[in-house]
């Protein structure tokens, strides 16, 4: 697993208590997040890896796999 992903995934479930067997492909809709815990994790993801990606970006990803296609994509050139 992306050392990304697997971060997300743990402030998945230590922050927001989610069912600890989720992962990185796990389908946000089988999650049931809501607008504030997608906004939560939109602050921490901006202050941890840089991009700012709004929360509705964030769910329309539709998994940890697809927030870490965002965050990829808006990190600048190495």
């Amino acid at each position: 697993m992306d050392a990304i992903a697997r971060h997300i995934v743990n402030i998945l479930v230590e922050k927001f208590a989610m069912d600890d067997d989720i992962t990185p492909a796990t389908d946000f809709s089988r999650l049931e997040l809501d607008s504030l815990v997608m906004l939560e994790l939109s602050v921490i993801i901006e202050r941890e890896y840089g991009p700012r990606i709004p929360e509705d970006e964030l769910l329309e990803a539709g998994s940890v796999n697809g927030i870490v296609a965002l965050i990829s994509a808006g990190a600048p050139a190495a």
